[in-house]
């Protein structure tokens, strides 16, 4: 009796277990989607400067996470910056169109924002704030698209 409320409790388990790699392979495959945008200008992002050219990341772990790191790599792959955001909003609508939103302060360009419209999550990032003297000159930000460009390798 007891062998066999162990086997029924074994085989419970492979199947919890097989579902949840099936739906969970499922998710990951919409959240692997790789990102592909271009700088015109150089910007800051966390920290690091990225001079004008191309660029991509993939959505790892977005939305199911909250901390929302993305990893910003150029063209050649080479791994640019880790963008650990101040804020990850989640539940916005959901659209193909994503995009990044550039701010001007103190005469440099930064990543503000980036809306997944995919998921429908923003991603905001830390940008200092303009001094008095430049506010109204610098008042202005960008908006680049990002290309949706399938799954991630």
């Amino acid at each position: 009796m007891k062998g066999t409320i162990r086997s029924i409790r074994v085989a419970g388990l492979l199947l919890g277990v097989t579902a949840l790699l099936a739906s969970s392979h499922t998710v990951r495959a919409q959240e692997d989607l790789r990102y592909n945008f271009s700088l015109p200008f150089e910007a800051q992002w966390q920290g690091r400067t990225l001079p004008a050219g191309r660029y991509y990341f993939s959505a790892q772990g977005v939305p199911s996470s909250t901390s929302g790191i993305l990893i910003i790599r150029d063209a050649e792959g080479h791994t640019m910056t880790a963008a650990l955001p101040v804020a990850v909003e989640t539940g916005g609508q959901l659209s193909a169109q994503s995009e990044l939103t550039i701010v001007k302060r103190n005469g440099k360009m930064y990543v503000q924002s980036v809306h997944l419209g995919p998921s429908g999550t923003t991603h905001k990032y830390s940008v200092p704030n303009p001094k008095k003297a430049n506010r109204e000159l610098e008042a202005s930000e960008q908006v680049i698209s990002v290309q949706a460009a399938g799954i991630a390798q």
